[in-house]
């Protein structure tokens, strides 16, 4: 029988154990994470252009698609991972962003099916560090009726956190029953 190279047979894990799936999709969170952090630094001194934010909005797919990998891998940690959405409000905003990009319309959002990515203009940036963009780059969901905004790379940067200490928590957990 042929080896497909297609569907979920695609990339390392098929020399991973069906339990440790996810951790080929968490390689894939990293890699983009290590994107996102070039163009940070991209955009400290430029603005960003549309492919920028583009790989800003796979990062963030990226990283909520992981919920979807660890479930399959490992469907004990399904409450686990429901709990830790349920605490987490980014996210959910990061399942809001993922959803929204791919559909245009969320009919069941985590947060706000209206969420914002918008940039910023701060004139005094440039005063302060010469060479510096004043354009600073944001994302903003409802929360009730208040407003929840982020720089959108901190934002970026606490998704990453809060999957790190999951795994480093949930999964050392599991292996070690």
């Amino acid at each position: 029988m042929p080896e497909w190279l297609g569907g979920a047979a695609l990339g390392s894990d098929l020399r991973l154990p069906p339990a440790d799936h996810w951790k080929a999709q968490w390689a894939r969170v990293l890699r983009w994470h290590h994107r996102v952090e070039r163009i940070r630094e991209k955009a400290l001194m430029a603005e960003l252009d549309a492919c920028d934010l583009d790989e800003v909005i796979a990062y963030l797919q990226n990283c909520y698609h992981l919920r979807d990998w660890l479930e399959a891998s490992r469907p004990a940690l399904k409450a686990q991972l429901d709990a830790f959405f349920q605490k987490h409000f980014e996210l959910g905003a990061c399942r809001d962003v993922c959803n929204g990009f791919k559909h245009k319309s969320l009919k069941r959002a985590s947060h706000d099916p209206g969420f914002n990515l918008y940039r910023e203009y701060d004139p005094f940036l440039e005063d302060a560090e010469p060479g510096r963009s004043p354009v600073l780059y944001r994302i903003a969901f409802a929360d009730g009726d208040d407003l929840r905004r982020f720089d959108l790379f901190e934002f970026t940067n606490i998704c990453l956190a809060l999957w790190r200490d999951f795994i480093g928590r949930e999964i050392e957990v599991s292996t070690k029953a």
